[in-house]
């Protein structure tokens, strides 16, 4: 698939505890091929391209699948922080701050894979 255009309307932005935005955008009634298709995306790393005008060129269309995308969601390190976070969230074993908590637990995952070290 080289991409879907579809016309939308951004309806909700929200900041995550990660940092990163969840922006939901609405579409009109879709035929069931682009429903298909735009299904096929989720979960997947996928750009995205938003215009406010009316209309995109080819030229932009071109550019935009021209675009590699290199985005496996998120690192290996923000999901261990977003791990760790909810583990917060569950047992914060004491901790009222995030910020203790995960220098805590960082530092003992730290100790751990130091114990494996050969001397």
């Amino acid at each position: 698939m080289t991409g879907l255009l579809l016309p939308v309307i951004v309806t909700s932005i929200r900041t995550r505890v990660d940092g990163s935005l969840s922006v939901t955008v609405e579409t009109n009634e879709l035929s069931s091929s682009n429903a298909g298709e735009l299904f096929s995306t989720r979960g997947k790393p996928s750009m995205m391209y938003l215009s406010p005008k009316e209309t995109i060129s080819q030229k932009e269309i071109d550019q935009v699948n021209e675009i590699d995308a290199e985005i496996d969601g998120k690192t290996p390190s923000q999901r261990l922080r977003n791990v760790i976070y909810i583990l917060f969230t569950q047992q914060p074993e004491g901790y009222k701050e995030f910020d203790a908590f995960y220098k805590f637990k960082m530092s003992v995952i730290t100790e751990h894979l130091k114990s494996k070290l050969q001397p």
